[in-house]
């Protein structure tokens, strides 16, 4: 079967989306599939994925910048959040694309396609080729008018408009309407199968007006067991510079202002956890919490414990060491699809304290693999830290391979390839009976 991916970027650079998305392709052929990605940007020397702009010609080109700039003047108009995405018209047709494909593709399977292609285009593409699209969603994205994450919105369970994200022009018309109706009427009038990286996002599929009635699937993200994997903790320290005797809590400070991350119920639940811990001085005092990502945030941090932040940890190697450092990794996510950092995570054998939400709902079993707290409640999440340091050696040990034991079963590359070439095998069948049967 052949298969093509298709994202605005590969490896490095884009984002952990791009690097799944590539990592995909790179096992699909692995297990011997005939995979290709094509992408907008190529930041890698692989041969098997495609880089667009490399090949835009002139008029190409020109319409690239002219549908950035419409991009622009919409953005100024609209004022929108953060999390609201707004459209760009086609630049990119989809003849163009087929015209540097090796093959025909079978199958279809979009990432992260934003600032590359339109749902328009990759309805041309579907027709174009004959083939059925999976679409592999990794936020609310493609479900809404324009929003990546709805936070308390349920407009997208209906037509969107009056949208909380956009700062001027709101209405019941306004652009997350009108982005929503085109993206509703393209997408009905395809072969698309959604695919979701965690339940969360199933259920708010499931919720969707655009995807309702569009059948989908939920297949967790697959990581490299071979470098997310338990080590030695003492070895993780000494490669970190860690001390070996403390109890370590390690989270991830890139953006602690970003408010989807849920930072502020994080440092409530240590500051919680602080308190609680005055009649066991002796635990209190041997926790260090560890945070690794950008250093001008992490000064910004206050947290009763002490703390050391170790900046960067660049390449997957270097992260695995932070998971492997560490007692109990912590997520205090508040909307998120992922976050992969729990797949990893456990993979390492660490336990994991989060809130109820994206991937922890798969993952994160509490007393088994962790603890996972009710949503936006510090308190459950400072009870959840306790009990987990609080446990001795034997239960801790238990817990670690059992998170190994869930994550190896949940999130091996293997597992996500089957899963997948599986669905593409139904999707082809689908087609070729719908075909016959017109």
């Amino acid at each position: 079967m052949k298969i093509l991916h298709l994202a605005t970027q590969d490896m490095g650079g884009g984002g952990g989306g791009f690097d799944a998305a590539y990592r995909l392709h790179r096992n699909m052929r692995a297990a011997g599939v005939e995979s290709v990605m094509a992408v907008l940007d190529k930041n890698s020397d692989d041969e098997t994925v495609i880089g667009l702009a490399d090949k835009m010609t002139i008029s190409d080109k020109v319409r690239r910048i002219t549908s950035s700039m419409h991009r622009r003047v919409q953005q100024r108009r609209f004022r929108p959040s953060p999390y609201f995405f707004v459209e760009r018209p086609e630049f990119l047709p989809a003849n163009r694309i087929a015209k540097h494909l090796p093959f025909r593709p079978d199958v279809i399977i979009a990432h992260w396609v934003s600032n590359f292609i339109t749902v328009s285009t990759l309805r041309d593409l579907s027709r174009l080729t004959g083939a059925p699209v999976l679409w592999y969603l990794v936020d609310m994205g493609p479900l809404t008018g324009g929003c990546h994450y709805a936070f308390d919105c349920n407009g997208y369970k209906q037509q969107c408009g009056k949208c909380p994200q956009l700062g001027a022009g709101r209405g019941e018309r306004d652009l997350s309407f009108r982005q929503r109706q085109s993206r509703y009427d393209t997408i009905h009038d395809m072969d698309i199968t959604p695919v979701a990286g965690s339940s969360w996002l199933m259920d708010r599929l499931a919720e969707s007006s655009i995807f309702g009635d569009k059948p989908g699937k939920t297949i967790l993200l697959g990581m490299n067991t071979d470098v997310f994997r338990p080590k030695e903790q003492a070895r993780a320290r000494e490669q970190l510079g860690l001390p070996p005797e403390r109890k370590i809590i390690f989270f991830g400070a890139q953006n602690i202002n970003e408010e989807r991350k849920g930072i502020r119920y994080l440092l409530e639940a240590l500051r919680t956890l602080y308190a609680v811990l005055d009649c066991n001085l002796p635990l209190r005092e041997s926790i260090l919490i560890v945070t690794a990502g950008s250093t001008d945030n992490s000064s910004e941090l206050t947290i009763p414990f002490e703390h050391r932040h170790i900046g960067f940890l660049r390449g997957d190697t270097s992260l695995a060491a932070g998971y492997q450092a560490a007692d109990i990794f912590v997520n205090a996510s508040v909307e998120d699809a992922g976050p992969m950092m729990i797949n990893e995570s456990l993979l390492c054998g660490t336990p994991v304290v989060s809130f109820d939400m994206g991937v922890a709902a798969d993952l994160v079993h509490t007393d088994k693999t962790g603890y996972r707290a009710r949503l936006r409640d510090s308190e459950d999440m400072a009870d959840g830290l306790r009990r987990l340091l609080e446990m001795d050696d034997n239960a801790n040990r238990a817990m670690r391979e059992e998170s190994r034991s869930i994550g190896m079963q949940l999130c091996h590359p293997e597992i996500q390839v089957k899963a997948f070439m599986k669905l593409c095998g139904l999707c082809v069948s689908r087609t070729h009976s719908n075909y016959e049967g017109a």
